[in-house]
């Protein structure tokens, strides 16, 4: 799924009809204030170079001390401004943003082409543009690219790129991007990887398709790329019954994820012998299906692709270790107490968790824990996803609908959601409900969990305290 940003702030279907940058905001008594610069004025050019969007005016004027800047008015006057930078100064400028370029691909695998009736409609557009994957870290086949893109790219460092490669075999990957020619994508990657830009690359892996031969090759041709591209991630192919291609697709099972370990563990070894870090790894999903037990913390280093579901779980562990071996217990107060300052009182946090049936075994064992050690009254529930279909068991992807479904099961004074099944800003599903609309719904207060058993936790407390005032409409951040 894309990032808060994206969801939020970028008009993906809003085509841009003026040449040049919007000012949209001007910090009183800076550089822009100074130089009569005013919200709704047009920036045209910047030293004779034409504007595509903020980035350009970033670097343009990012080690200048004289600007010359070519601008309408919002008034529709024409004006050239020449202004003097001091030293530290600052422009103090907020611009429109831009519309992302979208992908013409039509990949055999893609998630966009499964959406049901009813889902944001940000969940329809299908993004190719290397400026989010800089901005945000959404990845981009770079497929199309032209020359002058990637050289952009190079001279104003935007870096890093996630890049899905999914095969470096030309055919299986024109096969895979259901494009009519082939690219080189490993000539595109050698020559940024020249240039010093740091690379990041994704391989969607579909049975049958590009495993076996094909991953073992894929692996070996980007690690020639390395230091420069610095981790591969492997994620399961996921489609439902709504998929275009479904009849052309193998789907994952629980002995093609144990396969797959077993597979790649030896060169996951080799590179940290010969690399000094794992660079290839697998999303988290493999692990729990298979079974086998999550590799340890020092196998992610710094977790280059956790926003792609590789580590995550794992960093949810080791923080949850932590939270459970505090000293929570107040001894002076007899209560439990999360970071010495909130009081949990024994029998309190009666409420639900929901999650995805994928995760539903590693937080119910934590949260058994908590119960025991603390004697709170939480219950962990594994939502059926409904909305995308039963196949669907990870918890980014449940919906507003299925939590609605699941409401015989839900118990205690209030329930707490994944983070990753809804935006932070306006709560939204990806069936456009929202945490208001549980909560009228259900006649609950419903908050989203965060990312930790902490965060979880301090939901817990504020949602309980607004269940016995009875309040229920302040939703938590």
């Amino acid at each position: 799924m894309y990032t808060e940003l994206f969801e939020t702030v970028y008009p993906i279907n809003t085509p841009k009809k003026d040449t040049g940058l919007v000012v949209t905001g001007v910090d009183p008594f800076a550089l822009g204030d100074k130089s009569g610069l005013e919200t709704g004025d047009r920036i045209i050019k910047v030293n004779g170079r034409e504007l595509r969007d903020f980035l350009d005016f970033q670097f343009y004027v990012g080690s200048e001390d004289r600007v010359q800047l070519d601008l309408v008015k919002k008034s529709g006057e024409a004006l050239e401004l020449d202004v003097e930078v001091g030293e530290g100064e600052i422009w103090g400028l907020d611009f429109e943003y831009f519309a992302p370029r979208q992908c013409a691909n039509d990949c055999i695998f893609c998630f966009c082409n499964q959406n049901p009736a009813g889902s944001r409609q940000s969940l329809f557009f299908k993004d190719e543009d290397t400026r989010l994957s800089f901005l945000h870290g959404n990845y981009t086949t770079m497929s199309s690219i032209s020359k002058m893109e990637l050289d952009r790219i190079v001279e104003q460092r935007l870096s890093p790129q996630y890049v899905s490669v999914h095969a470096t075999d030309p055919e299986v990957r024109r096969h895979l991007l259901g494009r009519k020619r082939t690219d080189d994508v490993l000539a595109k990657l050698r020559y940024l990887a020249s240039q010093g830009i740091e690379l990041h690359a994704q391989i969607v892996l579909c049975p049958t398709i590009n495993d076996g031969e094909v991953l073992h090759r894929t692996i070996d041709d980007l690690s020639e790329l390395h230091p420069s591209l610095t981790s591969v991630a492997v994620v399961p192919v996921v489609f439902t019954k709504l998929h275009n291609y479904r009849d052309r697709m193998t789907a994952v099972t629980d002995e093609f994820c144990r396969a797959l370990i077993k597979q790649v563990r030896p060169r996951q070894r080799e590179f940290r012998r010969r690399l000094g870090n794992t660079f290839v790894f697998l999303a988290d999903e493999f692990y729990l299906r298979a079974g086998v037990r999550l590799p340890g913390r020092a196998h992610y280093g710094n977790y280059p692709q956790i926003e792609d579901g590789v580590g995550m779980v794992r960093r949810f562990v080791v923080e949850a270790n932590n939270t459970l071996n505090r000293d929570h217990l107040d001894r002076r107060a007899g209560s439990v107490r999360h970071d010495a300052a909130r009081a949990i009182s024994p029998g309190a946090l009666d409420g639900t968790i929901a999650t995805g049936e994928l995760f539903y075994p590693i937080l119910a064992r934590y949260v058994s824990e908590m119960n025991e050690r603390w004697k709170t009254r939480l219950k962990v529930l594994a939502v059926p996803n409904r909305f995308f279909g039963e196949e669907i068991t990870v918890a980014g992807l449940i919906a507003g609908s299925d939590l609605l479904a699941a409401r015989g099961s839900l118990e205690g004074n209030f329930l707490i959601v994944p983070e990753q099944a809804c935006l932070k800003s306006g709560h939204i599903f990806l069936d456009d409900l929202s945490l208001e609309d549980l909560e009228r719904e259900l006649r609950l207060p419903v908050a989203h969990g965060g990312s930790s058993l902490s965060s979880t936790i301090e939901r817990a407390i504020d949602l309980e305290s607004r269940s016995s005032s009875g309040t229920v409409g302040a939703l938590a951040d």
